[in-house]
């Protein structure tokens, strides 16, 4: 333990010497990727889909694109690439910086950068390779390591590692790769400075080093990168609650000054952030470094240095708090307008599948009437034909895990569905038509969501018999529409144009052009700058499928349009928490909670 608090305190230490420098460095590099370099990536994605008539990418339509399309393939390749390059240029600045800052050798910025971009130039092809692969495999999984904007999208989403572990039969691969991406993270924790500092080895040398040096040292390594971590969310819960309890008895015994005190708290925590967003990764990455032996920074000079107290540290000490200032005086107008409530946001609670938190058997009309007495603004339910072209409400295709029957909706008539009992969370109902479903719904007065499910069974006339048998009865009971089938969208937006039609995007690789009133987005990737797009056009943005009340109130403050949930009750009480003229104490708290320091989500 001893140790320990020795490696924390020599850890806080190392970067309280240099702090104004480090968050100078952060801060700025945030900066040009948010501002420039992932806008610029994102406009280059989205003109090079434009150019080649695609309206879209997704993951219906991602194999026929790039096979019809080679030229966006090559460009798609390449822009990986680029990423990646990108990502090699970063890393490679900051530990050639924080290598520099802590050795008090004399560099400038633009000479590092220039030496940070000959860094990647000069990898040899197949440390290139395994450098992407470690980018795109390794990164993802270890991503309490470090964290980069430029890799956002290089993650799983939420919905896949939840259909993952309810597949007991795939635990065991599941844990396997998750293990191998631990150990791989630890035991080649030395891979990129290597690379940078170590230009002679080849490749596989290089490999070799990286694990002699880290053999022994596995439970060392994470022990020490996981005390990091905890000591730096520690330090931002405390600076959490400490405004929050300021805050609650300003609110309570200073009514007239409490709302300038929240702004100004507001203000304080947001610098705080910042600095706890420095600290982390500095700390991670000085911890790497001298992992792999290139980081032996002089006493003596760093002594000599503190006491002269030189006009060129405190020089950098007032760009840097000018710069945190300027940062959070930027967000100074948006935090007036979310604590007054300007900005309150209640979106429309959707329970997915008709239930919440498991008190029924999704789908079916008794967790339909069950959950519509707790006055969701929408319930969403999916829809599939059936062998003679009627309508069955369903999700999975086929029928095994739910009723116990090994045979596909395709394969059955609606009058054998119908007869089916299907269990889930300790609960049976029969398998109900989309008219008794349809019907249900109206009786309760609930409106309905309808995912329409597509496959290659599906009858040529599916979506004119839907539109002719449903389409009045979806307007007058003030119903919508998605689907993940784009061809399902555009059919609809054309011979069906009163109804509201979302196009449901599993992953946010690019703003779609489309007719569609609205978008469906996983929320694992969607952000605000989709969700602003959307709305300049005049679209709304769902979010699905969110369980977590932390990713509630992530999206709460980007302004989603709904959102989309198994557990309605806790969206009732996230969004009630919000907009139930809450105290400022509280408005703190919950903001505070989504800043990049506080939350662990580095924007770097």
């Amino acid at each position: 333990m001893r140790r320990l608090f020795r490696f924390l305190k020599a850890n806080f230490q190392a970067f309280g010497r240099h702090w104004s420098v480090y968050v100078l460095l952060v801060v700025s590099i945030n900066l040009v990727l948010t501002s420039l370099i992932v806008p610029g990536l994102t406009w280059g994605v989205n003109r090079l889909l434009v150019v080649n008539g695609i309206g879209y990418l997704t993951y219906t339509n991602f194999v026929s694109v790039l096979t019809k399309h080679p030229l966006v393939l090559i460009s798609l390749v390449l822009l990986v690439l680029l990423i990646c390059g990108l990502v090699y240029i970063q890393m490679a600045f900051l530990f050639r910086q924080i290598k520099r800052i802590q050795e008090q050798t004399p560099a400038s910025q633009w000479q590092l950068l220039k030496q940070s971009g000959h860094d990647l130039l000069t990898l040899k092809p197949l440390t290139m390779l395994i450098m992407i692969g470690y980018f795109l495999l390794i990164l993802p999984f270890g991503q309490i390591i470090f964290k980069s904007v430029l890799l956002n999208k290089v993650t799983i989403p939420a919905f896949i590692i939840q259909d993952m572990w309810t597949t007991p039969k795939i635990w065991g691969p599941i844990i396997l790769v998750y293990t191998l991406a631990l150990i791989l993270s630890i035991r080649l924790i030395t891979f990129l400075p290597e690379t940078i500092f170590n230009k002679k080895l080849s490749t596989t040398r290089l490999l070799q080093k990286c694990w002699q040096t880290t053999r022994g040292r596995f439970w060392r390594l994470l022990i020490k990168v996981g005390v990091l971590a905890i000591a730096i969310t520690l330090v931002g819960v405390l600076s959490q609650l400490l405004f929050f309890n300021l805050q609650r008895y300003y609110d309570q015994n200073l009514p007239h000054y409490a709302l300038l005190l929240a702004i100004l708290n507001l203000f304080i925590l947001e610098i705080i952030s910042q600095i706890l967003l420095a600290m982390s990764i500095v700390m991670i990455l000085q911890l790497i470094l001298k992992q792999a032996g290139y980081l032996v920074p002089s006493e003596t000079r760093v002594k000599v240095i503190l006491k002269q107290r030189s006009l060129r540290i405190r020089m950098r000490q007032g760009a840097a708090m000018l710069l945190l200032i300027l940062v959070a005086a930027g967000v100074a107008l948006y935090d007036y307008a979310y604590l007054e409530g300007a900005m309150d946001n209640r979106p429309a609670l959707i329970s997915h599948r008709g239930v919440d938190d498991g008190n029924g058997v999704q789908n079916t009309i008794p967790a339909l009437q069950k959950t519509a007495r707790e006055k969701p603004d929408y319930i969403e339910m999916d829809i599939q034909e059936t062998k003679d072209h009627q309508f069955v409400v369903m999700h999975d295709n086929n029928l095994e895990e739910l009723a116990g029957v090994n045979r596909t909706v395709h394969e059955l008539t609606l009058a054998e569905l119908t007869t089916l009992t299907v269990r889930e969370n300790g609960y049976s109902a029969k398998i109900p038509s989309f008219d008794q479903y349809l019907t249900a719904a109206e009786k309760a007065h609930q409106r309905l969501l309808v995912e329409i499910k597509v496959s290659p069974q599906d009858s040529p006339q599916m979506m004119t018999n839907f539109i002719k048998r449903y389409q009045q009865r979806l307007l007058k009971n003030g119903d919508r529409i998605h689907s993940l089938s784009y061809p399902v969208v555009a059919v609809l937006k054309k011979q069906a144009l009163r109804l509201f039609v979302s196009f449901i995007l599993p992953y946010n690789i690019s703003f779609p052009e489309t007719p569609a009133n609205a978008y469906t987005m996983e929320a694992t990737t969607l952000n605000a700058a989709f969700i602003n797009q959307a709305h300049a056009g005049n679209q709304a943005v769902y979010a699905w499928t969110v369980n977590d009340p932390d990713v509630m109130q992530r999206l709460l403050l980007t302004e989603v349009d709904g959102i989309i949930t198994d557990n309605l009750s806790d969206l009732k009480d996230v969004v009630a928490e919000n907009n139930d003229h809450p105290s400022y104490a509280t408005r703190l708290l919950i903001y505070s909670s989504q800043l990049a320091g506080f939350s662990g989500e580095s924007e770097n």
